[in-house]
């Protein structure tokens, strides 16, 4: 049997092109880090599909426009504040005496307080851009409850047939509501819905203890759930009710989805060690997100949120086992594919 001569030149040159191939960058990542103000952590909440930001910091609530420049909101000292219609914003607070209130108004202000009747603290969780808000607020014995502020003002009470809690986190433009619910037994479970209409409750693995739900305008849910040994683990529950879990490393938490599905989330160590942002796409591949120089063993790079443009932003920290940076600041990444 014969054998044809290869010459050396030519697989050197075939194993350079392989090498090539297999190290070309999966994306050209441009990160643009911000603060908020000159001193004091930064924690954006939400981005809208044009790219403004809006979250909180030592100084207050505030909007980064899409310039680049950073407005004082007059909202309440927020614990969550996000979008709400075009041009108006809606969140939570706590009072002097630790009551939680909702919020809503134009980004200019004035912001005007809202609450349950009867309610004995109003959690705001998220609003749609058709103005509509939905959260959770709580009763007779400390309970859970749902409830969906409309544009003009009026609120609605609801809770899922059969279940014991109900906990409305998410609304996509629609009208579909997301969240969790407990059982008469204490088991969670996830369920999607129309407030007055009808309500589908899903399970996650055995052994379940804390969930988070997200909701895009297609009706997917992204979120998570511990598992009985108090690990999480991230999820995306399609519209045909398919249940997939993540295949990212270590201890996994799904942020935000957009309208296309796309995942942005954090992974890494359970309780201490580098958390590193991932955005999963649709076809189930993922890209890591890693803001540049937070490689550190106690780093941490957390994206939030994902618009439909593919623009995600986040937070990160440049902590090091000396001390380093150990401020959180804001980012904003795009070419991430």
């Amino acid at each position: 049997m014969s054998s044809k001569f290869i010459p050396l030149t030519s697989i050197l040159f075939a194993l350079a092109a392989i090498i090539a191939a297999n190290c070309i960058p999966v994306s050209a990542q441009t990160y643009t880090s911000f603060d908020a103000f000159s001193s004091g952590p930064t924690f954006p909440y939400e981005m809208d599909s044009s790219g403004r930001i809006v979250g909180t910091s030592s100084g207050g609530d505030f909007l980064r426009n899409t310039n680049g420049s950073i407005s004082l909101l007059g909202a309440p000292a927020a614990d969550w504040i996000g979008f709400c219609g075009t041009n108006q914003l809606a969140g939570r607070y706590q009072d002097a005496v630790g009551v939680e209130h909702g919020f809503v108004g134009p980004i200019a202000g004035p912001f005007t307080s809202f609450d349950v009747a009867g309610s004995s603290g109003t959690y705001a969780w998220k609003a749609n851009s058709a103005g509509q808000i939905v959260g959770t607020w709580t009763g007779s014995g400390s309970l859970y409850h749902g409830f969906l502020r409309n544009a003009n003002g009026s609120i609605t009470t609801f809770d899922v047939p059969k279940e014991a809690q109900t906990f409305p986190e998410a609304i996509n433009t629609s009208g579909q509501v997301a969240g969790i619910v407990w059982d008469s037994a204490g088991v969670l479970h996830g369920f999607i819905g129309t407030v007055g209409g009808l309500y589908t409750v899903y399970n996650f693995p055995t052994g379940t203890t804390t969930v988070s739900s997200h909701l895009n305008d297609a009706g997917q849910v992204a979120g998570y759930y511990a598992d009985k040994n108090f690990t999480a683990h991230a999820y995306l529950r399609d519209t045909n009710g398919t249940f997939t879990t993540l295949s990212e490393p270590g201890q996994v938490l799904a942020n935000a989805i957009n309208t296309t599905g796309n995942i942005v989330g954090v992974d890494g160590g359970k309780y201490s060690g580098r958390k590193d942002g991932f955005l999963r796409k649709t076809d189930g591949t993922s890209t890591k997100i890693e803001y540049p120089g937070a490689s550190g063993i106690t780093s941490s790079t957390i994206p939030e949120d994902i618009n439909q443009s593919g623009q995600i932003m986040g937070r990160y920290q440049l902590t090091t086992s000396s001390g380093g940076d150990t401020r959180w600041h804001g980012f904003i990444v795009t070419g991430v594919q």
